[in-house]
């Protein structure tokens, strides 16, 4: 199964993009398509920089971005929170999950930084 081969921080991030897209999509239609879109695409951006620093061999850059992807992420929720489309508790573990993916995207980049492979 590919996911038992996946990076522990590609895993978690994947797994929050599956979680999330379905509350996404029980935003109400004019949020749906404005900021449930931007979420979504948001998150896809932030997997994508951790996919692809992990066939790079000078990462710190994709890292550093993933982790700037990641805190445009964060206000979005935030804003999703704030006008009431994603109830407390989904935000809730949506902070969490954040903060432990840019746990991991920075001990990835310190890991990188002093000649680790992987997180």
């Amino acid at each position: 199964m590919q996911q038992e081969q996946d990076l522990p921080i590609i895993r978690a991030c994947y797994e929050f993009l599956v979680w999330l897209v379905p509350k996404i999509g029980k935003f109400p239609r004019d949020l749906r398509f404005t900021l449930g879109d931007r979420i979504e695409r948001q998150l896809f951006i932030v997997l994508e920089y951790l996919i692809r620093a992990q066939y790079q061999r000078d990462r710190s850059h994709l890292l550093n971005q993933a982790n700037v992807e990641l805190e445009i992420l964060r206000f979005q929720i935030r804003a999703a929170h704030e006008l009431k489309v994603l109830s407390t508790k989904t935000y809730g573990n949506a902070c969490s999950r954040m903060t432990e993916i840019g746990q991991q995207i920075g001990g990835w980049r310190k890991a990188s930084l002093s000649g680790d492979r992987a997180p």
